[in-house]
């Protein structure tokens, strides 16, 4: 890809992430998800936590809290000056093996952060923990990241699991965070979860062999590219991506519609318009031309190591929308440092701070000021993007410029949100519609 459309005006525009892509080699976050969590969606969470030893079974009553997460709970909490923070790999700003912004933040107060990488996977990671969750025991982190459209978060607000956040400290949040990321419909209020980073998933196309793409996600399903189309073998994507085809907003859906969208799934299967149904491997069959058009994640699309073999490989946004995922800070029941946990997630909500997080990391950025940060560095922020860019290689206006860091309000308008599964037997019923259809092809 070395253009995209803006859906407000249908002009073609240089992405400037994608300049990044080439002269940098990065495993993007989502290629983590995708490879590493591919078996893992299609046969649920049960699966997982049976493989690894946990019953999957809801406790038979929550936890009880004590007041955990209430006003007067968090007025007695005290700073320990020690963090244990979990996240994805490559997933943060990197300079020679330091962060910068997590030493900014240990100057500033004090606190030691301990950041590790040990997330691949949220289904996995989930199990990991469970039992100490169970025992009511510390889990070893303070803080998490866990993805929104991926069951082990539901659960881990269902059964109590996540301190409910101090809101009185979040005044960071309140005053920058994105409406993307305010009061989302996975926790209304923001009561257990703070944004990390976020991406889309919409469709991936070769503009050499498709002159005129549309902007409908009818494209998937159009009968002219039969045997040339992928679709992802995630059935959270593609059932959402059938409810987007037959008029039906994921978030608000019912099994009868999820039913109705299976129908349509198995329709365009049976019409062979689906080459195969694909794990992160559809980026290289996209690229190889096995395949002409596919679901496809943002982060795929420009920070592939692409380079002009490759250019004409293009993002679409359809006008039915691109399914918007997020992924959440969050903390732990039983955590040990809960208030250097919620000093550290407020931190990042600075416009400052987050220039420099976006400058290495190009995936949309949760504090909507830092595009100006970008723009027009200053303070400590232009200190450590000039320090970074001999790495990075591109001016900071690079990252600021691109409609899949800082979304356009069309992009904004255009974000789906995912079902969130109220049961372990709505999943079941959900995986028991689109995980056949994958199957067998």
């Amino acid at each position: 890809m070395s253009e995209q459309t803006d859906p407000g005006r249908g002009e073609p525009a240089i992405d400037p992430s994608i300049w990044r892509g080439m002269t940098q080699r990065r495993l993007s976050r989502r290629q983590l998800l995708g490879s590493a969590g591919a078996g893992a969606g299609a046969f649920g969470l049960g699966a997982i936590l049976a493989a690894c030893g946990v019953k999957g079974n809801v406790p038979a009553s929550k936890p009880s809290a004590n007041g955990v997460g209430s006003p007067s709970w968090w007025a007695r909490q005290k700073l320990h000056h020690v963090v244990n923070f979990a996240n994805w790999p490559y997933y943060i700003d990197v300079l020679n093996g330091k962060h910068l912004t997590l030493e900014h933040f240990t100057a500033l107060t004090g606190i030691t952060v301990n950041y590790t990488e040990p997330i691949s996977d949220n289904d996995p990671f989930f199990a990991k923990i469970r039992p100490s969750l169970e025992a009511k025991q510390y889990t070893g982190y303070d803080i998490i990241v866990m993805t929104n459209n991926a069951p082990p978060l539901g659960y881990l607000i269902e059964y109590g699991w996540l301190t409910p956040l101090d809101q009185s400290a979040m005044t960071n949040f309140y005053k920058y965070a994105s409406p993307l990321v305010k009061n989302p419909s996975w926790d209304r209020g923001n009561k257990y979860t703070m944004a990390w980073q976020s991406g889309w998933t919409a469709i991936g196309y070769n503009s050499s062999v498709i002159k005129d793409p549309g902007t409908s996600v009818g494209i998937l399903f159009d009968k002219k590219y039969a045997g040339r189309v992928g679709m992802m073998s995630d059935p959270q994507e593609l059932g959402s991506v059938g409810l987007l085809a037959i008029g039906v907003e994921p978030a608000t859906s019912t099994e009868s519609d999820w039913a109705r969208a299976a129908k349509k799934l198995q329709q365009q299967k049976s019409e062979g318009i689906v080459r195969a149904y694909y794990d992160q491997s559809y980026i290289d069959h996209l690229k190889n031309g096995d395949i002409v058009v596919s679901q496809a994640w943002s982060g795929d699309i420009f920070q592939a190591d692409l380079n002009s073999k490759y250019r004409d490989l293009r993002l679409l946004m359809p006008d039915e929308g691109g399914m918007f995922w997020t992924d959440n800070m969050c903390i732990p029941m039983y955590a040990q440092n809960p208030r250097d946990a919620m000093t550290l997630m407020d931190y990042w909500y600075q416009p400052q701070i987050e220039a420099v997080v976006e400058y290495y990391n190009d995936y949309v950025c949760p504090v909507p000021g830092a595009k100006q940060v970008l723009l027009h560095p200053s303070g400590w922020a232009a200190t450590a993007l000039k320090e970074m860019k001999p790495e990075i290689g591109l001016p900071t206006s690079v990252t600021a410029d691109s409609p899949l860091v800082f979304p356009t309000p069309e992009y904004m308008r255009l974000s789906r949100a995912y079902y969130q599964y109220k049961s372990q037997e709505e999943l079941t019923a959900w995986n028991n519609l689109f995980v056949p259809i994958t199957q067998g092809a």
